[in-house]
């Protein structure tokens, strides 16, 4: 019923009911995710949020268990958002999500990944 909340894995069906008018994202919406550029060593992970964020990182690593963290540029706030991952292995896979936080209500892109030149 309405006012509550639930944590849904399926990504599809979340946006399948968010589309639909069904339910409403408490976080927010992370999009126009892009890697470059990517060098040897590091690589820039660049977002956008439309909404003021509390909290922004990226988890990498060379697997999903990611490892790592890097706190976005800026760490706060909406529109264009970068983070800078230095101190990478040259021609590795890397894989990466991005944390935003909105409040209490975090939202996680599904996995990601970029190889380093």
């Amino acid at each position: 019923g309405k006012g509550h909340q639930a944590d849904i894995a399926d990504e599809a069906f979340v946006a399948s009911l968010v589309a639909s008018g069904k339910a409403a994202l408490m976080g927010a919406a992370i999009r126009s995710i892009s890697v470059t550029p990517i060098a040897a060593t590091t690589a820039t992970v660049n977002w956008v949020v439309d909404q003021p964020c509390t909290g922004m990182v990226v988890n990498y690593g060379t697997s999903t268990s990611y490892g790592s963290n890097q706190a976005a540029t800026p760490a706060s706030g909406s529109g264009a958002i970068v983070a800078n991952l230095t101190g990478l292995t040259t021609a590795t896979l890397y894989h990466y999500r991005i944390s935003v936080t909105v409040g209490t209500y975090t939202t996680l892109t599904p996995d990601r990944t970029f190889t380093t030149a």
